[in-house]
């Protein structure tokens, strides 16, 4: 069951597809959504080394950095807001300021599901950082289910399913059954790193459980 939707508000071209999702899941399940956005003002101020006679010019450019991200952050909530508004979604909006992961897996610890961008930074184009960086802390801090969008929306019919029968493997597996994201899709179940008579089992039963909560699939191996 899926009740609380987290995005990430996370400035890049990637953001409207993640709202786009949020909002489509919200309707879909009854659940309200809650967006998010953070400034990390320590980074916004590190403009370089700074010549003899050049602060006023630093200072300056530390000003302009602070009023765009402003406008980004408030150019993001406006389109989440909107979303929100014309599909009837309830919603709530956090304007936060500090460090990006510390602050989302806060966050993360009461919602079922987080939704973010393929590529979520926080940094409002002014960093030049692997913008997958912050994805990959969140899953190795324990956050999941995560969604990750890519920049053009779309809507989901198949989903593929990396299965290797271990304890980890069917806790995902079981996960994504249970919450019935998209209830509809058809599931395709992949074995790997086994023996093909052991994989062959395994999707047997994985397929099995899967039928059992009403979901078409199709293995391979």
């Amino acid at each position: 069951m899926i009740k609380r939707i987290l995005v990430g508000l996370a400035g890049t071209p990637y953001t409207p597809s993640a709202i786009r999702r949020g909002v489509e899941l919200a309707q879909a399940h009854g659940a309200e959504l809650t967006g998010v956005t953070v400034v990390d003002t320590t980074k916004l101020d590190i403009v370089g080394p700074v010549p003899i006679g050049a602060k006023e010019a630093a200072d300056e450019l530390r000003e302009h950095r602070h009023r765009v991200a402003a406008e980004h952050v408030e150019q993001f909530i406006s389109q989440f807001e909107q979303a929100c508004h014309e599909a009837n979604v309830s919603h709530q909006v956090f304007r936060e300021e500090g460090d990006a992961f510390r602050l989302m897996l806060s966050y993360c610890r009461y919602h079922d599901l987080t939704v973010f961008g393929l590529r979520s930074v926080f940094e409002y184009f002014f960093e030049d950082v692997d913008s997958g960086q912050l994805l990959c802390r969140l899953i190795c801090g324990g956050v999941r289910p995560i969604l990750a969008e890519a920049t053009e929306y779309r809507p989901v019919q198949r989903v593929l399913v990396a299965y290797s029968g271990s304890i980890e493997s069917a806790k995902t597996l079981k996960q994504f059954v249970q919450l019935r994201v998209w209830p509809e899709a058809t599931l395709r179940i992949v074995g790997f790193g086994g023996r093909p008579e052991d994989d062959a089992r395994r999707l047997e039963e994985a397929a099995h459980y899967c039928h059992l909560h009403g979901f078409r699939s199709e293995t391979e191996y």
